[in-house]
């Protein structure tokens, strides 16, 4: 999917957003991260947010429930936010169709976490397929996913700041 158009998102609702689409993030580096009831990895998304929001990086979580599709509450997504302390918006796919349209029918989907970042115009540039990663970590593994995807990050950030510049008159 790098390379690719980002699909549209087909939610049932959203915590802490007005309703949302892909489309209305065009001019920003979207961080899109698939979530459950699993925290791991919450406090790498508050740090990415915390320290790339203001430079245009926005973070939006779609939570699909695990380990397969059922209904599920408004209710519940507003208190896993709440939980995790996440401000950013949250969709909701209890039918797995956005996770779907991502994840779920590429070669090699596992039904874990992932993490997309998507350019400013909308382009899929990133996957990081389990979606684990911590700043501050003990686990090596996950220190480096974390540099991964911020470096990830600040190439978007810095490229399309960059031809953005060079396009005006």
């Amino acid at each position: 999917m790098i390379g690719q158009a980002a699909p549209p998102w087909n939610v049932e609702g959203w915590v802490n957003s007005q309703p949302l689409d892909v489309k209305q993030l065009r001019g920003k580096v979207v961080l899109l991260r698939f979530l459950d009831d699993n925290p791991k990895g919450a406090a790498g998304l508050k740090e990415l947010y915390r320290a790339h929001g203001a430079q245009g990086l926005a973070v939006v979580g779609v939570y699909a429930p695990q380990p397969m599709p059922a209904e599920t509450s408004l209710e519940h997504v507003r208190e896993l936010a709440s939980s995790q302390g996440f401000d950013f918006p949250i969709g909701l796919d209890s039918r797995w169709e956005t996770l779907n349209r991502y994840w779920l029918q590429q070669a090699n989907a596992d039904l874990a976490a992932a993490t997309f970042l998507i350019d400013r115009q909308g382009v899929i540039r990133y996957i990081q397929p389990d979606g684990y990663f911590e700043k501050n970590s003990r686990n090596r593994t996950l220190r480096k996913e974390y540099d991964k995807l911020e470096n990830a990050i600040e190439i978007l950030l810095k490229s399309e700041e960059g031809s953005a510049a060079k396009t005006r008159p």
